[in-house]
Protein backbone atom coordinates (compact mmCIF):
# COMPACT_ATOMS: atom_id res chain seq x y z
CA UNK A 1 0.00 0.00 0.00
CA UNK A 2 1.71 3.46 -0.77
CA UNK A 3 2.16 6.02 2.01
CA UNK A 4 -0.10 8.23 0.90
CA UNK A 5 -3.01 6.15 1.34
CA UNK A 6 -1.50 4.43 4.53
CA UNK A 7 -1.49 7.48 6.17
CA UNK A 8 -4.49 8.61 4.95
CA UNK A 9 -6.36 5.53 5.98
CA UNK A 10 -4.40 5.59 9.78
CA UNK A 11 -5.52 9.69 10.04
CA UNK A 12 -9.03 9.03 9.89
CA UNK A 13 -10.91 6.23 12.04
CA UNK A 14 -14.53 5.73 10.53
CA UNK A 15 -17.18 5.86 12.83
CA UNK A 16 -20.49 5.26 12.63
CA UNK A 17 -21.82 8.28 11.92
CA UNK A 18 -19.92 8.95 9.16
CA UNK A 19 -21.56 10.20 5.94
CA UNK A 20 -20.67 10.87 2.49
CA UNK A 21 -22.54 14.27 1.60
CA UNK A 22 -19.83 15.83 -0.84
CA UNK A 23 -17.99 14.72 -4.27
CA UNK A 24 -14.78 15.29 -1.66
CA UNK A 25 -15.91 12.76 1.03
CA UNK A 26 -17.11 10.08 -1.35
CA UNK A 27 -13.72 10.45 -3.46
CA UNK A 28 -12.23 10.32 0.27
CA UNK A 29 -14.36 6.75 0.51
CA UNK A 30 -12.93 5.44 -2.73
CA UNK A 31 -9.60 5.59 -1.79
CA UNK A 32 -10.56 4.25 1.93
CA UNK A 33 -12.18 1.11 0.18
CA UNK A 34 -8.91 0.99 -2.17
CA UNK A 35 -6.38 1.30 0.92
CA UNK A 36 -8.30 -1.39 2.64
CA UNK A 37 -8.46 -4.21 -0.23
CA UNK A 38 -4.67 -3.77 -0.73
CA UNK A 39 -4.73 -4.28 2.78
CA UNK A 40 -6.54 -7.74 2.44
CA UNK A 41 -4.74 -8.63 -0.94
CA UNK A 42 -1.32 -8.14 0.71
CA UNK A 43 -2.45 -10.02 4.24
CA UNK A 44 -3.48 -12.75 1.18
CA UNK A 45 -0.37 -13.08 -0.54
CA UNK A 46 1.27 -13.44 2.64
CA UNK A 47 -1.11 -16.39 3.58
CA UNK A 48 -0.48 -18.22 0.29
CA UNK A 49 3.38 -17.81 0.65
CA UNK A 50 2.82 -19.60 4.51
CA UNK A 51 0.53 -22.05 3.32
CA UNK A 52 3.11 -23.00 0.91
CA UNK A 53 6.36 -23.31 2.97
CA UNK A 54 3.92 -25.15 5.69
CA UNK A 55 2.92 -27.48 2.81
CA UNK A 56 6.22 -27.82 1.38
CA UNK A 57 7.70 -28.66 5.49
CA UNK A 58 5.16 -31.08 5.88
CA UNK A 59 5.68 -33.16 2.86
CA UNK A 60 9.40 -33.49 3.23
CA UNK A 61 8.54 -34.35 7.22
CA UNK A 62 5.97 -37.48 5.71
CA UNK A 63 7.78 -38.09 2.55
CA UNK A 64 9.97 -41.06 4.05
CA UNK A 65 6.73 -42.33 6.41
CA UNK A 66 4.51 -42.61 3.14
CA UNK A 67 7.48 -44.41 1.62
CA UNK A 68 7.63 -46.88 4.60
CA UNK A 69 4.10 -47.15 5.01
CA UNK A 70 3.65 -48.07 1.18
CA UNK A 71 6.64 -50.71 1.33
CA UNK A 72 4.81 -52.82 4.31
CA UNK A 73 1.62 -52.48 2.34
CA UNK A 74 3.11 -54.01 -0.66
CA UNK A 75 5.35 -57.05 1.69
CA UNK A 76 1.69 -57.88 3.43
CA UNK A 77 0.15 -57.78 0.18
CA UNK A 78 2.94 -59.63 -1.02
CA UNK A 79 2.00 -62.40 1.84
CA UNK A 80 -1.35 -62.78 1.91
CA UNK A 81 -1.18 -63.75 -2.08
CA UNK A 82 1.19 -66.43 -1.24
CA UNK A 83 -0.74 -67.88 1.74
CA UNK A 84 -4.17 -67.12 -0.36
CA UNK A 85 -3.06 -69.46 -3.15
CA UNK A 86 -3.13 -72.55 -0.18
CA UNK A 87 -6.55 -71.07 1.25
CA UNK A 88 -8.72 -69.36 -1.02
CA UNK A 89 -10.65 -68.01 2.44
CA UNK A 90 -7.08 -66.86 4.27
CA UNK A 91 -7.04 -64.36 6.15
CA UNK A 92 -4.94 -62.22 8.33
CA UNK A 93 -5.39 -61.21 11.55
CA UNK A 94 -3.13 -59.57 14.37
CA UNK A 95 -3.73 -57.05 17.44
CA UNK A 96 -2.51 -54.02 14.90
CA UNK A 97 -4.25 -54.89 11.94
CA UNK A 98 -6.04 -57.42 9.28
CA UNK A 99 -5.47 -58.38 5.75
CA UNK A 100 -8.22 -59.94 4.00
CA UNK A 101 -10.18 -59.38 0.43
CA UNK A 102 -13.56 -59.22 -0.97
CA UNK A 103 -14.87 -60.15 -4.40
CA UNK A 104 -17.13 -57.53 -6.28
CA UNK A 105 -18.60 -56.78 -9.76
CA UNK A 106 -17.61 -53.54 -11.69
CA UNK A 107 -19.96 -52.35 -14.04
CA UNK A 108 -18.31 -50.72 -17.19
CA UNK A 109 -20.63 -48.58 -19.01
CA UNK A 110 -18.95 -48.41 -22.32
CA UNK A 111 -21.93 -46.89 -24.44
CA UNK A 112 -24.86 -45.85 -22.54
CA UNK A 113 -26.51 -44.75 -25.49
CA UNK A 114 -26.95 -48.81 -26.75
CA UNK A 115 -28.06 -49.50 -23.32
CA UNK A 116 -30.61 -47.31 -23.36
CA UNK A 117 -31.34 -48.24 -27.02
CA UNK A 118 -31.55 -51.94 -25.61
CA UNK A 119 -33.83 -51.18 -22.38
CA UNK A 120 -36.29 -49.37 -24.99
CA UNK A 121 -36.44 -51.74 -27.18
CA UNK A 122 -37.42 -54.10 -24.35
CA UNK A 123 -39.69 -52.35 -22.74
CA UNK A 124 -37.53 -51.45 -19.55
CA UNK A 125 -38.47 -47.88 -19.76
CA UNK A 126 -38.25 -47.85 -15.81
CA UNK A 127 -34.56 -47.81 -15.51
CA UNK A 128 -33.65 -44.82 -18.02
CA UNK A 129 -33.75 -41.66 -15.78
CA UNK A 130 -35.55 -38.62 -17.92
CA UNK A 131 -34.71 -35.42 -15.86
CA UNK A 132 -36.82 -32.42 -16.73
CA UNK A 133 -35.72 -28.50 -16.51
CA UNK A 134 -36.99 -25.08 -17.51
CA UNK A 135 -35.27 -23.80 -20.63
CA UNK A 136 -35.20 -20.02 -18.44
CA UNK A 137 -33.30 -18.19 -21.49
CA UNK A 138 -36.38 -19.50 -24.29
CA UNK A 139 -38.80 -18.89 -21.10
CA UNK A 140 -38.27 -15.29 -20.72
CA UNK A 141 -37.81 -14.61 -24.53
CA UNK A 142 -41.42 -16.25 -25.24
CA UNK A 143 -43.28 -14.44 -21.99
CA UNK A 144 -42.38 -11.39 -21.14
CA UNK A 145 -42.72 -9.95 -18.08
CA UNK A 146 -44.01 -13.97 -16.58
CA UNK A 147 -47.20 -13.13 -18.66
CA UNK A 148 -49.05 -15.58 -21.68
CA UNK A 149 -49.42 -12.25 -24.20
CA UNK A 150 -52.02 -14.97 -26.31
CA UNK A 151 -54.23 -15.58 -23.11
CA UNK A 152 -53.08 -12.65 -20.15
CA UNK A 153 -52.47 -15.59 -18.18
CA UNK A 154 -49.48 -15.32 -15.54
CA UNK A 155 -47.60 -18.08 -15.90
CA UNK A 156 -47.56 -20.28 -12.36
CA UNK A 157 -44.81 -20.53 -10.48
CA UNK A 158 -43.32 -17.23 -11.92
CA UNK A 159 -42.74 -14.11 -9.81
CA UNK A 160 -41.18 -11.33 -12.21
CA UNK A 161 -39.15 -8.57 -9.92
CA UNK A 162 -37.45 -5.69 -11.25
CA UNK A 163 -34.25 -5.33 -9.09
CA UNK A 164 -31.79 -2.38 -9.29
CA UNK A 165 -28.24 -3.00 -9.06
CA UNK A 166 -25.78 -0.46 -7.39
CA UNK A 167 -22.28 -1.17 -8.45
CA UNK A 168 -19.61 0.47 -7.07
CA UNK A 169 -16.21 0.42 -8.78
CA UNK A 170 -13.01 1.63 -7.46
CA UNK A 171 -9.99 2.30 -9.65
Amino acid sequence: MNSLLQNESNDIEVQEGFKIDSLESANWAFRKIRALKDDIKEKEELAIKERERIDNWLKSETESARSSISFFEGLLTEYYLLIKKDNPKAKISTPYGKVSSRKSKTWNYEDEDLTIKYLKENKHSNLIRVQENLNKSELKKVFKDGVNEETGEIIPGVNVVQVENISIKVE
